[in-house]
């Protein structure tokens, strides 16, 4: 996974997948002086990012955001189902991070795993283990929702579940939603919303990069639910 950073000092999180291929949120492009798409020459996605340190890092390319997406309109749950955006990367930064696999569409009560850069803890990435999909906002395509703990600058997270000794991913983090009773929950879009078109545009089966570090025993316990 990585930052994306705005070139105005602003962020979201993202995730590589693929060697130039990474996925964010579509909001995450917003200009808010201008009300337009920030230009991708703007945005830089730096991998492994951590108090410092880094994996790799490389510019933005070109950005692919969902058809029908919209800047400026007011966000709700219609908007979120379609909130990602697709980045090509001027650089394969991949073969040294790595990247994630794209898995299949969330289903209710699916264990996942989440890691991102939250607002205030920007310098590290933070994972929330053993959390859930809990759920579907309205009918048929809305946004789906989760339980793991989510900020400002958690926005394009992997969602991932853990199959076969790796990581998958299964969805994004796009938003928070506030009910009635005060309970509030993540929301994310399925992989299925931008699997075919990720395909197209160089998303490949997972692969550890030259840089990257395995989980220790302790940590891959909790992320397969041992």
């Amino acid at each position: 996974m990585g930052r994306v950073n705005n070139g105005q000092g602003g962020h979201c999180s993202g995730a590589l997948i693929g060697p130039a291929l990474a996925v964010t949120a579509a909001h995450c492009l917003y200009n808010r002086k201008t009300g337009q798409q920030m230009p991708v020459s703007a945005m830089h996605f730096v991998a492994g990012y951590d108090r410092g340190r880094v994996l790799a890092h490389t510019l933005v390319k070109r950005a692919t955001l969902a058809p029908g997406w919209r800047f400026g309109v007011a966000y709700g749950p219609g908007p979120a189902a379609h909130d990602w955006a697709l980045l090509e990367l001027e650089e394969a930064v991949g073969e040294q991070a790595g990247w994630v696999g794209l898995g299949e569409d969330p289903a209710a009560s699916l264990r996942v795993v989440t890691v991102g850069y939250a607002q205030d803890r920007a310098h590290a990435p933070l994972a929330h283990v053993g959390c859930h999909i809990t759920g579907r906002l309205g009918e048929g395509e809305g946004a789906w929702l989760h339980d793991c703990d989510a900020v400002h600058g958690d926005s394009g997270a992997p969602v991932m579940v853990w199959q076969g000794g790796k990581p998958l991913l299964t969805a994004i983090h796009v938003a928070t939603f506030s009910a009635a009773s005060g309970k509030v929950d993540g929301g994310a879009v399925g992989i299925g919303a931008f699997a075919a078109r990720a395909l197209k545009l160089g998303a490949r089966p997972g692969q550890t990069g030259s840089a990257a570090t395995a989980l220790d025993g302790e940590m891959r316990k909790k992320v397969e639910g041992r």
